[in-house]
């Protein structure tokens, strides 16, 4: 039997989100994360991501949430194991992206991850795409734009 290699992304908070609010690009990001639940994909943020999502979905213009939604967003987050502690690389990286684009270090991380794991990031934040250089945005996906790993999950009423 062919054993398949399964691609892995690092997400960001931008992404994150849309997987417990409906707002543009939410349908992508959720079947990224649902084909992540299935095996079909590896998904990797930093430990950050639980924070920005709380914060984000807290204060998020359009969607009503409380507490209790909250809650639930970072408890489903920490249940997916998918949030890993960076490392002194990949802050260094991180650093470095700041500085040279002019980022926040909550963004840079995102960037920093990728680079020391030489994996895609996935992103929906545009701003923060158009704030790099050619070179810092070579790993950069925008889940608007990102078209492999996004199968819809079978119904199980395919016919064979």
């Amino acid at each position: 039997m062919e054993r398949k290699t399964v691609r892995s992304y690092v997400v960001d908070a931008s992404v994150a989100v849309k997987w417990f609010v409906d707002e543009d690009g939410s349908d992508k990001a959720r079947r990224l994360r649902d084909n992540f639940l299935v095996g079909r994909v590896d998904l990797i943020a930093p430990d950050l991501l639980r924070y920005e999502v709380a914060s984000a979905l807290r204060y998020h213009p359009v969607a009503r949430t409380n507490a209790s939604t909250v809650a639930g967003a970072i408890e489903a987050i920490e249940n997916y194991q998918i949030l890993i502690n960076p490392t002194r690389e990949a802050w260094s990286k991180a650093v470095q992206v700041c500085f040279e684009s002019k980022i926040s270090p909550y963004d840079a991380i995102y960037i920093g991850l990728s680079q020391a794991l030489k994996l895609p990031l996935v992103t929906a934040d545009e701003r923060l795409i158009n704030s790099l250089n050619a070179e810092q945005s070579k790993r950069v996906k925008s889940i608007a734009a990102l078209t492999e790993d996004l199968e819809s999950q079978p119904t199980g009423n395919e016919t064979a």
